[in-house]
């Protein structure tokens, strides 16, 4: 080879190493990449939020606007970046997880592949045009006796002034987070401008997105009672004072009473109250403070007059169950503590019909045992319980059944108090004329007192068993012959099954618990027959021929029973419908019946891991296990019996509304009285959605996912 040919060789070796270089230089990812391309705040993680809220990327600066209500202090980010990892304050962020304090800048640092770092500042401001406080200090209106603190509702701001104050000219002081603040065009300043209040001021408060909202302030230097009580000196049987709130703006006094009132009259208590120097009169007669028995069973109307000033009537009520309760009153005195799911205590009950004159019970009869009961919800303030008498009894005239066990649900997670109510009326509806009788738990409300102390509003029923009058199979204990082995029993598809005694789990990896026979009373023949056959109802189910009527699975479930279950679990929208199921089996009968319902707390658009329940199918997105439904929904003839039938009781169904309405009449007294003893606005269950911001609230919440999931699942169903 010549000298030409071996340097021209070497030429086009170095031509290629200083490509190659090139290349894997210039193909190398850029390993200083760091940036925050989306941030926002979902309202699925973000109480308070009813829309995600996505924020501004300004360069370096993210801006968010969010509504007002939201609790700042623990918000949760959801964002996208590139980078190796985002932290704030040294701590690492996992995006749609971690939860940080935005009342004040936050700085988020984002790190790149070579360590080298970019910060984005964020800013999270509420958008606010509300008056959270406004008052009239004495320090800024000499005249004044006294500061003077207004009540703010809705769109008003009313304040209360001594009879024959000066008006004309008050500085009032107010807290506020809006950009501006003004009265008929004059920017206003907290604590300095002063106005004329003989008439209306209208503040006028912009929040940060621009929107005005005006506000109707009145100072009224009227007649009015200033102090209204019953004292413990002058009625000895009350336990403490009773100290009401007056609403000068709609003229209420109220005040609740909690406690066991031992007395013959407990309605009739003696009244103290003071007022601005005016004359007060009830149906026309002169009242004397500390003088005047009124009874407390009914509201109770007080009229003030000063001078030729307009009479004030104010409506003065005591919620007290006791005194004006409208629902039947379970009173126990417990031996002991009640701590226990598992043992009993014993208690003595007295049972006031309040119109029902049926099953009641006395301190004088034997003393009944109670005990906690359920599972998530024994673990929360308002505790469940379960009675069990002495003998076979039918409290408050509840003679389906004559039996010892019955159930005080508490409803603790459900502000309206009725959505296990309203399901077990859906069941009662679809059953009415099905061949083959079911039985639902029976709805009776009452107020408990316990140890001396009111406990709230609960739901009495009963007990899920097997009984007469309950789940009527055959009786089957361990002494029962083999020929008998085939029934009855109550299976349960239970997601607490691993804490029974009794259970076992099927191939699907179902969980099931044997509910009867008990397991102090059962004989392990009977244990595996009914496991058996369990067994191969599911392998029917998840055979190649499960839809086949003599082959499949309607040959162990019974068709309509399972179809009636099904409807339920989907109007409800019950996310723990294929959790806790209840199934029972007669004797020489192969199939199993699918009942009875229980469990609705958390159903009806109050669980908030599902979301946006009502047009949703839990057949998709209830809790698991779900591969039974799953599977039946594949079966087209399973379907269409599903839309037959809710063709034929749809109209019936949708009456359900007018049903809840009654419900909350009939509750009206006893849920106030509840909702003193347990404040509304907690939510212990933290599955549970937010609580209402009132009962009404709640109530009307309730009634508008019935209306929008009888839409959905009609056109849904008739899809099928």
């Amino acid at each position: 080879m010549n000298t030409k040919s071996i340097f021209i060789k070497k030429i086009l070796l170095l031509t290629t190493i200083i490509g190659l270089i090139v290349c894997v230089d210039s193909c190398k990812k850029d390993s200083s990449e760091k940036s925050i391309d989306q941030f926002l705040f979902e309202a699925s993680k973000n109480p308070g939020l009813s829309n995600d809220v996505v924020a501004e990327i300004d360069d370096d600066r993210i801006n968010a606007i969010l509504p007002y209500g939201v609790d700042i202090k623990s918000l949760i980010a959801t964002f996208s970046y590139a980078g190796v990892q985002v932290s704030v304050n040294g701590k690492s962020q996992t995006s749609g997880v971690t939860a940080n304090d935005f009342s004040s800048t936050l700085l988020y640092v984002v790190q790149a592949e070579d360590n080298s770092t970019r910060r984005y500042i964020v800013n999270v401001k509420i958008n606010d045009n509300t008056f959270s406080k406004f008052e009239f200090k004495k320090s800024l209106n000499l005249h004044l006796p006294a500061d003077v603190s207004a009540i703010i509702r809705n769109d008003s701001v009313i304040a209360e002034f001594p009879v024959n104050t000066n008006v004309s000219a008050l500085v009032a002081t107010y807290i506020t987070m809006a950009t501006s603040v003004t009265v008929n065009g004059i920017k206003q300043n907290s604590g300095i401008s002063s106005n004329n209040f003989n008439s209306t001021v209208e503040y006028a408060i912009e929040g940060i997105d621009g929107v005005k909202k005006t506000y109707k302030a009145v100072a009224k230097a009227d007649h009015s009672f200033t102090k209204f009580e019953i004292k413990k000196s002058l009625n000895p049987a009350l336990s403490e004072d009773i100290v009401f709130a007056i609403d000068h703006q709609n003229l209420v006094i109220e005040a609740s009473y909690l406690k066991w009132i031992e007395a013959e009259n407990p309605s009739r208590l003696v009244v103290s109250f003071e007022t601005d120097g005016v004359s007060v009169t009830s149906g026309g007669a002169d009242l004397q403070s500390k003088e005047i028995v009124v009874d407390f069973k009914q509201s109770v109307q007080f009229t003030t007059t000063y001078g030729k000033n307009e009479p004030r009537t104010y409506s003065v009520n005591l919620i007290c169950p006791q005194i004006n309760a409208t629902l039947p009153v379970l009173r126990l005195e417990a031996d002991a503590p009640i701590t226990s799911k598992e043992d009993y205590v014993k208690a003595k009950l007295e049972i006031l019909g309040n119109g029902i004159t049926e099953g009641l019970w006395d301190f004088s009869k034997e003393k009944i045992e109670i005990r906690l009961r359920g599972n998530s919800t024994m673990g929360l303030p308002k505790k469940p319980y379960r009675i069990k008498f002495p003998e076979k009894y039918s409290p408050l005239g509840l003679n389906h059944a004559k039996e010892k066990s019955w159930v005080l649900l508490a409803n603790d997670c459900d502000k309206t108090l009725i959505r296990n109510a309203v399901a077990f009326e859906m069941s009662r509806i679809l059953s009415a004329d099905a061949a083959t009788p079911r039985f639902t738990p029976c709805t009776q409300f009452v107020d408990v007192y316990l140890n001396g102390t009111y406990d709230g509003n609960y739901h009495l029923t009963d007990q899920v068993e097997v009984a007469k009058g309950r789940v009527n199979v055959q009786s089957l204990n361990k002494k029962s012959v083999v020929a008998e082995i085939s029934g009855g029993y109550l299976l349960e598809l239970d997601g607490f099954a691993a804490s029974e005694p009794l259970h076992f789990y099927s191939p699907k990896n179902m969980p099931v618990t044997i509910k009867y026979p008990k397991d102090d009373d059962y004989a392990q023949e009977q244990a595996d027959w009914i496991k058996n056959h369990f067994w191969d109802t599911e392998n029917a189910l998840f055979s190649i021929t499960f839809k086949e009527a003599a082959n499949g699975w309607r040959k162990y479930i019974d068709q309509v029973s399972w179809v009636d279950y099904y409807i339920i679990s989907e109007f409800t929208g019950n996310s723990d419908a294929w959790w806790s199921t209840y199934m029972s089996k007669e004797r020489d009968v192969d199939q199993f019946l699918i009942g009875p319902i229980w469990d609705f707390d958390i159903a009806f658009n109050n669980d908030n891991r599902i979301g946006n329940a009502p047009t949703r199918l839990m057949a998709d997105v209830g809790h698991d296990p779900k591969a039974w439904i799953a599977r039946f929904m594949q079966d087209e003839t399973f379907k269409a019996a599903v839309k037959t039938r809710w063709n034929a009781k749809k109209v019936a169904l949708s009456a359900l509304v007018n049903y809840v309405d009654g419900l909350a009449v009939q509750l009206d007294a006893s849920q106030k009285a509840n909702f003193k003893r347990w404040n509304i606005t907690h939510q212990a269950l933290q599955h549970a959605n937010r609580p209402p911001e009132s009962y009404e609230a709640g109530i009307a919440e309730l009634k508008t996912y019935l209306q929008d999931r009888y839409k959905f699942l009609d056109g849904e169903f008739n899809k099928w």
